[in-house]
């Protein structure tokens, strides 16, 4: 019987397949909106959001971080779950 050179190491099983999905689902409820035009004002941010997700939008407001505008969405998904999301302004735009 030929013994594991790495005891520590378990292989990955259903546990960490598992785990991995969840976290990927975490992570993708405040990953930006991707593949547009960067919006310069708050109304074309929350148009963007309601074109690419569909839904009912909670809330919309906008903020400065570290000098760059986020536009910060809630969403109500057709699903009945709520996402934030948050998107960068482009070059330029203000809060």
């Amino acid at each position: 019987m030929r013994q594991d050179p790495n005891p520590t190491q378990r292989p990955a099983g259903r546990g960490r397949v598992v785990l991995m999905a969840a976290l990927l689902a975490a992570l993708a409820t405040g990953l930006p909106v991707t593949g547009t035009a960067a919006p310069a004002t708050l109304e074309e941010a929350v148009a963007q959001v309601e074109r690419t997700h569909g839904g009912r939008i909670l809330s919309a407001r906008s903020e400065r971080r570290n000098g760059q505008v986020i536009y910060v969405i809630r969403l109500l998904t057709d699903e009945q779950q709520v996402r934030n999301l948050e998107i960068e302004g482009a070059e330029g735009a203000r809060p």
